[in-house]
């Protein structure tokens, strides 16, 4: 299924942190040892992680998710509440250095409050890899996720997000001109009608 993607609208998948945000604390967890599972920002927002892979909060060291085997290769997060979305994320993927079969690619992805989707595929290097998705004035970000490809990932950390907002769906061009049309149709019956009332009263 394609979807189309307003001129005017965009959000933008970058290699690097740019900007803060609210870290996601990884305190307050519900469903650890599932493939769902739920935390606070330190501001008290819920958000919601899911993977195919059962997933974990280490206790020790920096606010992180992973796998409870270890095999971590895709994520997804959004806010809890579907009525809210956001205008920055930042996360740092996190890939072993061992001969474990460390991921060598990712692809992340972004859904804004329409469902469009927005990817970027990027190369991993050991370590630290930092990714930021930025949105403009006519998007918010509902969700990211990522598929890490090549082998695994450690963990996921330092995840935040920033400028949380309720969210609308916002019309695409083509409703725009439909909806236009239709009151432009409208507006020629009702003249229409009105010419030929007045022209019957004659």
């Amino acid at each position: 299924m394609a979807f189309s993607v307003p001129a005017s609208a965009s959000i933008v998948i970058s290699q690097g942190a740019t900007g803060t945000g609210n870290n996601v604390l990884f305190q307050n967890v519900l469903g650890e040892g599932t493939t769902s599972l739920s935390t606070d920002t330190n501001l008290g927002d819920r958000v919601t992680f899911t993977s195919n892979e059962a997933l974990t909060v280490p206790a020790s060291g920096a606010a992180r998710i992973s796998a409870v085997d270890g095999s971590l290769n895709n994520l997804e997060w959004h806010l809890s509440d579907p009525t809210l979305g956001y205008d920055l994320g930042v996360f740092n993927i996190n890939v072993p250095n061992q001969n474990g079969g460390p991921a060598t690619s990712v692809t992340v992805y972004a859904y804004d409050q329409n469902n469009t989707e927005f990817s970027n595929t990027f190369n991993l290097g050991n370590g630290q890899n930092f990714f930021t998705v930025d949105s403009d004035d006519l998007q918010s970000i509902t969700s990211i996720r990522f598929e890490a490809f090549g082998g695994i990932v450690d963990d996921v950390r330092q995840v935040r997000i920033d400028g949380i907002t309720s969210i609308a769906a916002v019309p695409e061009p083509s409703t725009w001109a439909m909806m236009i049309l239709g009151f432009f149709a409208i507006g020629a019956m009702t003249y229409r009608q009105r010419k030929n009332i007045a022209l019957r009263a004659a």
